[in-house]
């Protein structure tokens, strides 16, 4: 069977924000996306947890369905995407950018669990997708999109970027 030639398209298109909690006793990091019309706040108890709101940005969140093959990729596992503006030498993401040269941008995929405690990130499926989603109408051979998922950043509660707000991402180029 021939593999797919994948022409991706977001479905499943999700405005809100991407809402991020510490717990005080812990020092544990979670992050989650909302759909509210406002960004939730609230302190609450959770087992041994005492989560309190750190911060949120708008962002947007979605899946990819190929036009071609109609395969899905679920990006469930991913609570927004940011572009990297980090230049931190000791962080992989800042290497990344800096090896990849002029005209690349980095794209880390956030998922739910900064310190990455539970072993997961985003899927290396959802991540190979992304990359051939923006990568796919660019027409100047000098740009390109490397999308990463956030398990590379030195410190994902540290890391400098912009959070990705709206669905026109590729009409930059």
């Amino acid at each position: 069977m021939d593999a797919c030639n994948h022409k991706w398209s977001m479905v499943n298109i999700r405005h809100g924000y991407l809402t991020v909690e510490g717990c005080c006793r812990c020092r544990a990091r979670a992050s989650f996306f909302s759909t509210e019309p406002v960004a939730p706040v609230d302190d609450y108890q959770e087992g041994e947890h005492h989560w309190v709101y750190l911060g949120s940005s708008q962002a947007v969140n979605f899946d990819l369905a190929c036009k071609v093959c109609n395969e899905v990729v679920s990006l469930s596992d991913m609570m927004a995407l940011m572009l990297s503006i980090c230049r931190d030498p000791e962080c992989e993401v800042a290497r990344i950018a800096a090896e990849a040269g002029k005209g690349t941008w980095v794209y880390v995929a956030l998922c739910a669990d900064s310190t990455h405690a539970s072993g997961k990130c985003v899927s290396e499926a959802g991540i190979m997708a992304l990359t051939e989603y923006f990568n796919a109408n660019i027409k100047d051979p000098n740009k390109r999109i490397i999308v990463v998922p956030c398990v590379k950043c030195k410190s994902v509660d540290a890391c400098e970027g912009i959070i990705i707000a709206d669905t026109g991402l590729t009409e930059i180029y």
